[in-house]
C-alpha cells in the first residue's frame, strides 16, 4: 500500500470487498467518475482502472494528492479491530489453539460439518480468508494475527463479520464448559498422553479428525484436547471420551494387579486364623500366601 504523499504509488486491494469499497468511494466523492469506467471482469483489472481514475483526478485537481491514503483509511475504519476481540484471552492455550484451528477448518474448501452452524452461518464463515491459516503457528500472537487477517482480507461484509465474532464467542463458551478431557488428562503424565493419542489413532469407526500431528510430548497434551474441542458431533465426542476413560482405567488396574483377577473363597474362622499365621511367618500378603501354597501343592503332582 502507498504511503502518505507518495504520488507514484498505487492502490491495492486484498479482496473483492475492498475493491468494491474503493469503487463506491470514488463514485460518492468525485462526481466526474463513471461506474462504467471502473467495471471489469477481474479484481486486478478493476484495481488498474481505479488507479488510472485516481491519477486522472489528481492531475485535474479534482482529488487531493493523498487521496489514496484517505481511501485506505476509510476502508480500514470499516474493518473489525482488536477491540471486537476483547473477550479473547491471548494467554489461554486452549482458547487460542481451538479458535485458530476452528477457523482454519471453516475456511477450507471442503464443506463444514459442524452441527451448530446453519447454512447461512456456514456461508458467512466461508467468506473469511483461508490464506492466514496455511502455515502452522507456534505462538498465540501469531495465531491472533492470523485470525485478524482472516477477517480483514475476507469477503464478508462488516455486519457479517460482527455476526461471526458473536458466533465464535458463543461456540467457545460451549467448548469451554466441557472439561471432560481437560480434567481427565494428568499433568506431566507423558505416558498417559501417548496412550490417549494412540487410542484415538486406533479408533476406526467414526474417528475424530485430528487437530494436527504433534511433533513432541508437549504438543501431545494440546493436540488431544484440541481434537476433542474441535469434534463436530457432541454425542460422538461424549461416547468416545467415556470409552477412552474406561479403557485407561482398565489398563491401570491390570498393571496394578499384574494380570491377577480377584476370586472369592469361603473358609472357617479357624482356617482363616491358621492362614494368617502362615502369612505372617512368610512375610507375605494373604493372597500371595494362598498362591504360594497352591503352587507348591501343584508342583508335587509332577514329582
Amino acid at each position: 500500500m502507498m504511503l502518505i504523499g507518495d504520488n507514484a504509488g498505487s492502490l491495492e486491494a486484498a479482496s473483492d470487498r475492498e475493491c468494491e469499497f474503493y469503487i463506491q468511494y470514488l463514485l460518492s466523492h468525485a462526481k466526474s467518475v463513471s461506474l462504467r469506467n471502473l467495471r471489469a471482469s477481474s479484481k486486478e483489472e478493476r484495481m488498474e482502472r481505479i488507479n488510472e481514475e485516481i491519477q486522472l483526478l489528481i492531475r485535474k485537481n479534482r482529488a487531493p494528492k493523498d487521496v489514496i491514503y484517505q481511501m485506505q483509511a476509510a476502508f480500514e475504519a470499516t474493518q473489525v479491530s482488536s477491540g471486537d476481540f476483547k473477550w479473547v484471552d491471548k494467554r489461554n492455550d486452549r482458547m487460542m489453539i481451538w479458535m485458530w484451528h476452528f477457523l482454519k477448518r471453516q475456511t477450507e474448501s471442503a464443506p463444514s460439518t459442524l452441527v451448530f452452524l446453519n447454512e447461512e452461518e456456514e456461508a458467512h464463515f466461508t467468506l473469511l480468508s483461508p490464506y492466514p491459516f496455511k502455515t502452522e503457528r507456534n505462538t498465540h500472537s501469531e495465531r491472533f494475527a492470523d485470525i485478524m487477517a482472516a477477517f480483514h482480507y475476507s469477503e464478508a461484509e462488516p455486519e457479517q463479520q460482527q455476526a461471526l465474532i458473536s458466533l465464535l464467542k458463543e461456540e467457545w463458551q460451549t467448548v469451554l464448559l466441557d472439561k471432560s478431557v481437560v480434567d481427565w488428562l494428568e499433568e506431566d503424565n507423558f505416558a498417559q498422553w501417548k496412550w490417549a493419542w494412540k487410542y484415538l489413532e486406533n479408533v476406526t469407526q467414526r474417528p475424530l479428525k485430528k487437530a494436527w500431528e504433534p511433533i513432541d510430548d508437549q504438543q501431545l497434551y494440546r493436540a488431544i484436547i484440541a481434537t476433542f474441542d474441535l469434534a463436530d458431533n457432541p454425542d460422538r465426542k461424549a461416547l468416545l471420551v467415556d470409552k477412552m476413560k474406561k479403557a485407561w482405567s482398565q489398563k491401570k488396574f491390570r498393571e496394578k494387579t499384574n494380570g491377577k483377577k480377584p476370586y472369592s473363597i469361603s473358609m472357617t474362622l479357624s482356617t482363616k486364623q491358621q492362614l494368617d499365621v502362615i502369612a505372617k511367618e512368610k512375610g507375605l500378603k494373604i493372597n500371595d500366601t494362598i498362591e504360594e501354597l497352591i503352587k507348591k501343592e501343584y508342583a508335587k503332582r509332577s514329582v
